[in-house]
């Protein structure tokens, strides 16, 4: 076994952890500003959320479908940053270097579909219905898994 073999292996472990952590890190935030606002808003801000949530709700059910959009655009996003950083690096490129490449396209990929979520989920601190902001939630993670397989296969592939 070669050594960039060992360390692509060791490397992969971690990626898919740290994408696990991505994954996570939607449903987290949402967890965050409800226990932030409970915690720092006053009682009566719930009487305005329920006056705002007829106005917002409708607004925020494009949130999942922006989501469901933005994962062939995070897949693009992640093909085209590959390729501009092939282009631009200077040098013989090693495997493991190749890989460093893959990876940070990778990690800047997977925030695109999570943009709309986290929008959303700022949409439920105001008073939106649990309903768009949780189909947001849940394509946007399944965004973040597709395009973490896509790019676990690719640098499979540099072996």
């Amino acid at each position: 076994m070669r050594y960039d073999s060992h360390v692509l292996r060791t490397s992969r472990a971690r990626l898919v952890g740290v994408l696990l952590l991505v994954a996570a890190s939607t449903p987290l935030a949402l967890a965050a500003e409800t226990g932030l606002r409970r915690l720092m808003f006053p009682p009566e801000f719930d009487e305005v959320r329920l006056w705002l949530r007829p106005q917002i709700t409708p607004w925020l059910w494009l949130a999942p479908i922006t989501c469901a959009l933005a994962i062939p655009l995070g897949l693009f996003v992640q093909r085209y940053l590959v390729a501009r950083s092939l282009r631009t690096a200077t040098g013989t490129l090693t495997t493991a270097m190749r890989a460093s490449i893959e990876v940070d396209a990778l990690l800047l990929a997977t925030s695109v579909p999570q943009v709309p979520a986290i929008l959303a989920t700022m949409g439920f601190t105001l008073g939106a219905a649990i309903d768009p902001i949780a189909a947001a939630i849940a394509i946007a993670t399944l965004g973040i898994m597709v395009i973490g397989f896509v790019g676990l296969r690719r640098i499979g592939r540099l072996e």
